[in-house]
Order: structure tokens, then C-alpha cells, then sequence
């Protein structure tokens, strides 16, 4: 009996040690997420002053390979439509940098040997931008930006062969990418111009390259920042 008791007794004290510390546990796991949380709401303040996060969608357009970017106002006749959707980071205040991830979708026309062919064009576009405020207050923002683009294409593009020309399409371009862009309080916009490598490599029976000049692209977005707001820097006067 006096066995039974002291194991008992002992059991007792060993579960009240162990509830001892569940809760001394308890409390410090209360405290570090109490002081995790206000760490974790300190960093985003202070981050979203550098950087934002947002989502845009918007028009796409491309110049036929014959034409000029001085028709480029004769939008009814010469512009080839389409559009685009992705998000964008900007990370900096007066200087900043802009990757995006877009896809983009837009029709495309060639003309080979008097023969028009007309394709869809479904791709990736990864632009990395470098660009400037130039004006940047609490509510309006006015933008600059230049930088290069990856274009990985997406869409089923069949290559042809005759026995006048050779055509190959591209998987990967390489763009260059400007624009002009505008921020009013969450809304932003976008205006952007783009010289690319043409979707399809053209050569002829001799292996000469046929489209040798650039495509002409041209995108307008809408946007909205869902996070941050790369305000300027408050500078304080002693």
C-alpha cells in the first residue's frame, strides 16, 4: 500500500510539473507571436515605402513588318489587336526597378511572296524596367521607364517550308521596352513601345534572312496596386 501511495503521489507532482510548463510554454509562445506579428507589421510599413505589388491588364498591338511606326495613328488599317494580363513589382522611390510577368495574346499578319497568312500569337513577356519618378507626391505619381523584355512564346506555331521560303518560329525573344507611365492613388497607367525580334525567322531558297527589321509593338495598360506605395522619402528640417 505505502508502494501504491508514493507512486502515486509521485505520478501527481511528475503531471504537475508537466502542466507547470505546458503553461509557462503556452505564454512565451503567446509572446513571441505577439512580438512576431508587430515585427512583421514594422517591416511591411516600412517596406511598402520602397516597394509595391500590383496586378494590370491592358491592349496590345503589332505593326506589320512592311509598315512604318510613322502609321502607326492609322490604327483602324494597320494595328493588329490583342491584350495582355500579369502583375508587376516596383522596387525604389525616385529610382526604381519594374520586372512584370505578363501573358499576352495578339493577331499577327505576314505577307510572303504576295501570300497574307494570319496567325495567333500567345506569349510570356518578362520586361525588366528601369525607370524614374518624375514627379511623385502622395496621390499622383509620373513615370519614365526603359529596359529589356523576354518574350517566350507559348502557342502552337507550325513552321513552313516551300519552295520559295523557309519559315521557323521563334521560342525565345529578346525586346527592347519604354514607356511612359502614370499613378493616380491606386490606379496606375502605362504606355509602352517595343522593338522586338519578328515571331518567325523568314528565309529564302539562298538562306537569306527576309525580315530582318524588328516588330513594333504597342501596349497600354490599367493597373492597381494592391500593396506598398514607393512614396518619396520624407525629409526632415532641423
Amino acid at each position: 500500500m505505502l508502494s501504491l501511495y508514493f507512486f502515486k503521489y509521485k505520478d501527481s507532482n511528475f503531471f504537475v510539473t508537466l502542466r507547470h510548463i505546458y503553461k509557462k510554454t503556452k505564454l512565451m509562445t503567446k509572446k513571441l507571436i505577439s512580438t512576431a506579428t508587430i515585427l512583421i507589421i514594422s517591416a511591411i510599413s516600412i517596406y511598402a515605402q520602397w516597394c509595391s505589388l500590383g496586378i494590370k491588364t491592358g491592349y496590345s498591338s503589332i505593326l506589320e513588318q512592311q509598315q512604318s511606326y510613322k502609321e502607326i495613328f492609322n490604327a483602324t488599317n494597320n494595328l493588329q489587336n490583342g491584350g495582355h494580363v500579369g502583375f508587376y513589382m516596383r522596387l525604389g522611390r525616385t529610382w526604381y526597378v519594374q520586372p512584370e510577368v505578363l501573358y499576352n495574346y495578339y493577331n499577327y499578319k505576314t505577307t510572303i511572296n504576295n501570300t497574307n497568312n494570319q496567325y495567333n500569337i500567345h506569349t510570356i513577356d518578362v520586361p525588366v524596367l528601369l525607370g524614374v519618378h518624375l514627379v511623385n507626391i502622395k496621390m499622383f505619381k509620373m513615370r519614365l521607364m526603359a529596359g529589356p523584355k523576354f518574350n517566350f512564346n507559348i502557342g502552337n506555331l507550325e513552321n513552313e517550308t516551300s519552295n520559295s521560303f523557309k519559315q521557323e518560329s521563334r521560342k525565345t525573344r529578346l525586346a527592347l521596352d519604354c514607356g511612359l507611365g502614370f499613378d493616380i492613388w491606386r490606379i496606375t497607367l502605362d504606355v509602352r513601345y517595343n522593338l522586338m525580334q519578328d515571331i518567325f525567322k523568314i528565309q529564302n531558297t539562298e538562306g537569306e534572312v527576309l525580315n530582318k527589321k524588328p516588330s513594333q509593338i504597342i501596349q497600354a495598360s490599367v493597373g492597381f496596386r494592391l500593396v506598398g506605395d514607393n512614396k518619396k522619402k520624407k525629409s526632415y528640417k532641423r
